[in-house]
C-alpha cells in the first residue's frame, strides 16, 4: 500500500539516523521503495514483556520494549511474528499452559486495537492487511515443548494460529537437540521429533531450525518434505558461534527452498562485539549465579537485575553495515531468494546503530540500495522471499493431502 506523502515526511523525520551522513536523494528513494514493499520480520519476543511487564503494544513503549504497533508503523514494518516463548526450564512443568496464556495475551492486545493491527495466518492475510495500512501480527512458537509430546496438541496450536515452531531453544527437549546444549541427547531429531516434522508438513506449519543442533538440522532437512527456515539466525563464517549457520547449512536450506531470516543481535553479527561480551560475561559470572539463586522463582526480577549488571560494562554498538555484510554473504553464497529479516527484538541484548527498535527498518532499505541492490531484490529481502517460502509450505501441505486421498 502506498501511504500519503505526509506519512513519508513523518517517517523521514522520525527514522533518519543521526549516526551517519545520509544521501537525501537516495534516502527519499529508499522510503518510497520501503513504503511499497511488504516488510516482514519473523521473530520478536515482545509477548514476554506483554505478560511480565504489563506492556501495552498499542502505546509507545520506548525504554520498555523495542516493538509496539506505533513504532512498527513508523518503521514501515508491515508484519511481525510474535514469539510464544517457553523456556526449556519449563519442559517438564506443563509448558502448554505458559504457551496458551501467551497466545491469549497476543489475541487480547491485538483485539484492543482493530484500527492498528489484525491477526494473520497466511501469506494472503499478510498481503490483504498490508493494503489496509494496518500491521499483520502472526504467531510463532519458540520451543516445541508446549506440545507436550502430543501431535493432537501440535494441531491445536496450529488451530490457535501458531504458524511455525522453533523445535527447541537453548537446551535439548523431547523433539531434538539444541545448538547450545552441553551435550546431545538424541544426536539430532528424536523418534518423536521425526513424527513432529512429518505432521508439521502435513498441516502446513513452518519448521524453524534456529536454535537446533547441526545434526538435528541435518535430520530435519532429510525428513521434511517442505522447505524449512531459520526465523532468527546469522552466518557462522562471519561470526563463529553455535547459534549461527554454517555455509553447508545455508546451502542445504536454500536447496530445499528455505530461507535464513537474519538476527539483528550484535553478538551474533559481529565477531569483535561477541569477543568483548564473552570477556565481560566471565567477569559477571559470579554475580549472575547469585541472581539465579536469589530469583529462581521470579524471572521478572532476575532479568531486571541482570540488565543492571550488564549496564556497568557498556560496549559501543557497531554500525548497520554488519547486518548488511551477513545479507551480502548469503546472497553471494546461495542467491538473492533465500535471505530475509528476523530481528529477535525484545529477546536479544543489543542491535546495530540505527536499529535500536522497530522504527529503524527504512535504514536497511537505504543501505541495500547503497550497496547496489535493485528495487526488486530489495523487496525480496524485506519480505518477498519469506512470502514465497510461506506459500511453498502451504502448497506442500495441500499436495500431501491430495496424495493421501483414495
Amino acid at each position: 500500500m502506498i501511504f500519503s506523502m505526509c506519512f513519508i515526511i513523518v517517517m523521514t523525520l522520525l527514522v533518519r539516523p543521526a549516526e551517519e551522513k545520509i544521501d537525501p536523494k537516495l534516502w527519499k528513494k529508499a522510503l518510497k521503495i520501503h513504503d511499497k514493499a511488504i516488510v516482514i520480520d519473523t521473530h520478536c519476543d515482545t509477548p514476554m514483556a506483554m505478560l511480565s511487564n504489563d506492556l501495552d503494544i498499542g502505546q509507545r513503549n520506548e525504554g520498555k520494549s523495542e516493538v509496539d504497533l506505533l513504532r512498527m508503523k513508523e518503521g514501515g514494518l508491515d508484519s511481525m511474528f510474535f514469539a510464544v516463548y517457553v523456556s526449556n526450564n519449563q519442559d517438564d512443568k506443563n509448558p502448554a499452559r505458559d504457551a496458551l496464556e501467551t497466545i491469549d495475551e497476543i489475541y487480547r492486545q491485538v483485539g484492543k486495537y482493530p484500527q492498528l493491527a489484525e491477526m494473520a495466518f497466511s501469506p494472503n492475510d499478510i498481503r490483504r492487511i498490508h493494503q489496509t495500512g494496518k500491521r499483520a501480527i502472526l504467531i510463532g512458537m519458540e520451543n516445541g515443548s508446549p506440545i507436550e509430546d502430543s501431535l493432537r496438541i501440535l494441531r491445536d496450536f496450529y488451530r490457535l494460529g501458531a504458524r511455525y515452531i522453533t523445535l527447541t531453544h537453548n537446551n535439548n527437549n523431547s523433539i531434538c537437540d539444541s545448538s547450545t546444549a552441553k551435550e546431545p541427547r538424541w544426536n539430532g531429531l528424536s523418534p518423536f521429533g521425526k513424527e513432529v516434522v512429518q505432521e508439521m508438513n502435513r498441516i502446513g506449519m513452518m519448521i524453524d531450525v534456529s536454535h537446533i543442533s547441526d545434526k538435528a538440522f541435518q535430520d530435519v532437512i532429510r525428513e521434511s518434505k517442505a522447505p524449512v527456515f531459520a526465523s532468527h539466525s546469522c552466518v557462522r563464517s562471519l561470526n563463529d558461534v553455535p547459534r549461527n549457520m554454517s555455509d553447508d547449512m545455508i546451502k542445504a536450506l536454500a536447496q530445499k527452498g528455505g530461507i535464513i531470516q537474519l538476527n539483528f543481535y550484535v553478538a551474533f553479527l559481529d565477531r569483535e562485539y561477541n569477543k568483548k561480551q564473552m570477556e565481560i560475561e566471565k567477569i559477571l559470572e559470579p554475580g549472575i549465579k547469585r541472581l539465579r539463586e536469589l530469583y529462581k522463582d521470579d524471572r521478572k526480577s532476575f532479568w531486571a537485575e541482570y540488565q543492571k549488571l550488564w549496564k556497568q560494562y557498556p560496549i559501543p554498538m557497531p554500525p548497520i553495515d554488519i547486518l548488511l555484510d551477513h545479507i551480502d554473504y548469503v546472497v553471494k553464497l546461495v542467491g538473492i531468494d533465500y535471505v530475509g529479516l528476523g530481528s529477535d527484538y525484545d529477546g536479544a541484548g543489543g542491535y546495530p546503530l540505527g536499529l535500536h527498535d522497530a522504527s529503524g527498518y527504512p535504514l536497511i532499505t537505504y543501505h541495500l540500495l547503497k550497496r547496489g541492490y535493485s528495487e526488486k531484490d530489495t523487496r525480496k529481502i524485506l519480505g518477498g522471499n519469506f512470502l514465497r517460502f510461506f506459500q511453498q509450505v502451504i502448497d506442500v501441505s495441500r499436495q500431501l493431502s491430495i496424495s493421501k486421498k483414495p
